[in-house]
């Protein structure tokens, strides 16, 4: 499936002390252990050879029909369709 994986356990075990370093109470992580996390998926990321899909320009718009809730025009009496407006 092309999917990448972060084997985030051999990573925290390679840091020295790691049950006490890496986790608060040996189940919950630590600053130090959240921030090998962070940097494992960030790494990851980086990598990732991909475009953000979820941009809202990029989105088709689900009703870009007329609608009643769209705002009414100068002229008091035809709506003005946002759908395709495009916003700073």
């Amino acid at each position: 499936m092309n999917v990448t994986a972060i084997d985030l356990w051999s990573v925290i075990q390679k840091k020295d002390n790691w049950r006490d370093v890496c986790f608060n109470d040996g189940i919950h992580l630590s600053t130090e252990g959240s921030k090998i996390v962070t940097k494992e998926i960030l790494k990851v990321l980086k990598e990732a050879e991909w475009k953000p899909n979820l941009y809202w320009r990029s989105m088709p718009s689900d009703f870009g029909e007329d609608s009643p809730y769209d705002p009414v025009g100068p002229d008091g009496k035809t709506t003005i369709n946002l759908s395709n407006f495009a916003f700073p």
